[in-house]
């Protein structure tokens, strides 16, 4: 397709945050039915967080705050592809507690997703002391800026727990503005992106499986456009012994949606307990490095969710590639309250 796409999701980083359809504020009556609704969730879970895994909507009833949770999911799915919730009661809750209100959110979007080979369904994004550069760490166990990029599964949530000392402002931009500015100022460039990049798997596989995958960034089905953007992940790709090499070209085109993502970001900074849900078909995110605490107990935490949603944007065979989340043979699913550190 080689004219503009017309997407409610399309927008510049200012036009975003002069919005408020994507911005929700806790309310008393929702707070105090979700400390209500997790305390009983916990009393039945017995200090186990891993018997969430079997719990059914019935059994996490939202009460008044299913209606927010469903206006959340409509500006992520057919809005401008992000909704920021704040005021979750982050003090009022044990961490088991908070996990059970915000695996409830999750499990009335879709279906979550492990976020690593190790089967984690609740990821921890902090610093583990990774190299941002080493072909198989990835960038959120790191305290560096990361590239722009798009998450492997429908919808990212981002819970946070802690905030950083200073530093990791949260920066999004609008997938779709990008593919019509590439569009509009290099065409050339345009059909470059169109075309399949090889992705590294992060050294995350079985023994029979190619060590990447190919996506194009620009992908289309039913006339609708499903993004996939990750330099890191594609250069990383490119540089495995069984790859090819990257052309000039497509290192200039990734090059140029990154600085034109920058150029139209909006930008904000985590408060604890907000909760920030993006569309990575219509959505590119990133942070800024950040200084942590040095107090292990202070230091900066979000907790991820990656989630598949029905009735969603068409998959890339980006997010195909790990329709089962991050996981192999002998990945089995759990629910960690605290990263092992």
């Amino acid at each position: 397709m080689d004219v503009a796409v017309a997407d409610p999701a399309d927008w510049t980083g200012a036009e975003l945050e002069a919005r408020t359809d994507w911005r929700f504020e806790a309310t008393a009556a929702e707070s105090a039915h979700l400390v209500d609704m997790a305390r009983t969730a916990a009393a039945r879970l017995g200090g186990d967080p891993n018997r969430l895994l079997a719990a059914a909507r019935t059994d996490l009833d939202l009460g008044p705050f299913a209606d927010r949770v469903a206006a959340m999911l409509a500006a992520v799915r057919d809005g401008p592809g992000i909704a920021l919730y704040r005021g979750l009661p982050m003090d009022a809750l044990s961490p088991l507690e908070a996990a059970a209100v915000y695996w409830a959110i999750g499990l009335h979007m879709g279906e979550a997703q492990s976020n690593n080979p190790e089967g984690d369904m609740i990821g921890h994004v902090l610093d583990a002391g990774r190299e941002y550069g080493h072909p198989r760490h990835r960038g959120y166990q790191t305290a560096a800026e990361m590239d722009y990029h798009c998450d492997q599964t429908d919808a990212v949530a981002l819970l946070c727990i802690r905030t950083a000392r200073s530093g990791g402002t949260s920066k999004v931009a609008s997938s779709v503005r990008l593919r019509n500015e590439v569009l509009r100022l290099r065409p050339d460039l345009h059909a470059v992106l169109a075309r399949p990049f090889c992705w590294t798997k992060h050294g995350e596989t079985d023994p029979d499986e190619a060590p990447y995958f190919e996506s194009p960034v620009f992908n289309f089905a039913d006339g609708r456009l499903s993004t996939a953007f990750g330099p890191q992940h594609i250069m990383k790709g490119h540089l495995l012994p069984e790859a090819p090499d990257m052309t000039p070209r497509q290192r200039e085109a990734i090059d140029l949606v990154s600085a034109l993502a920058e150029e139209h970001r909006a930008t904000m900074d985590f408060r604890r307990g907000d909760i920030q849900i993006l569309n990575n078909y219509t959505c590119v995110h990133t942070r800024t490095a950040f200084e942590d605490w040095p107090e292990p107990e202070r230091k900066r935490v979000l907790w991820r969710l990656w989630l598949a949603i029905p009735d969603f944007r068409a998959p890339t065979p980006y997010s195909e590639q790990w329709s089962r989340g991050v996981a192999n043979e002998s990945t089995r699913p759990r629910i960690r309250l605290a990263y092992p550190g």
